[in-house]
C-alpha cells in the first residue's frame, strides 16, 4: 500500500490559523492520520514559509512532528534548527547547517555559528 507523502501546501493548511486550503487538508488529515509522512524539504520551506505569517517557528516544528512521520530528520535537529531561527535570528539554511554540525566544528566564512555557540573553522 502506498502511503501519503505530505507537501508543504497541505502542511500550512493545517498549522495555520486560516487559510483557503484548511478544510480540503483537514478531511485528508482525518482519512490519512497516522500514516503520512514527508522530507526535510517540506520541514525546511515550513520554516521559511511561516516568517511572513510570524509564527513562532518552535511550535511549527512540534506542530509539524505531530501531523507527519520525518523519516530522514529527527524531531530533535528540526527544532534545534528552529532555535537557532528565534534565539540566534539565523536564517533558516544557516540553522539548519548549525544543528546537523551541532558538536562538531562546522567549516564557514559566516561568523553566525561562533556568535551561536558552535565551534567554526574559519573559511577566511
Amino acid at each position: 500500500m502506498n502511503v501519503p507523502y505530505a507537501d508543504t501546501d497541505f502542511l500550512m493548511a493545517l498549522i495555520k490559523p486560516s487559510d483557503w486550503l484548511k478544510q480540503d487538508a483537514e478531511q485528508f488529515l482525518r482519512k490519512y492520520n497516522g500514516s503520512l509522512w514527508t522530507s526535510p524539504v517540506a520541514i525546511i520551506e515550513s520554516l521559511l514559509v511561516i516568517r511572513k505569517f510570524g509564527m513562532d517557528a518552535k511550535e511549527v516544528v512540534v506542530s509539524l512532528y505531530e501531523l507527519v512521520d520525518v523519516p530522514l530528520m529527527n524531531r530533535e535537529t528540526a527544532l534545534a534548527a528552529a532555535s537557532f531561527i528565534q534565539d540566534e535570528g539565523m536564517n533558516v539554511f544557516d540553522a539548519f547547517h548549525a544543528a546537523f554540525a551541532m558538536n562538531d566544528f562546522i567549516i564557514s566564512s559566516d561568523d553566525v555559528f561562533e556568535k551561536a555557540g558552535l565551534r567554526r573553522i574559519a573559511l577566511k
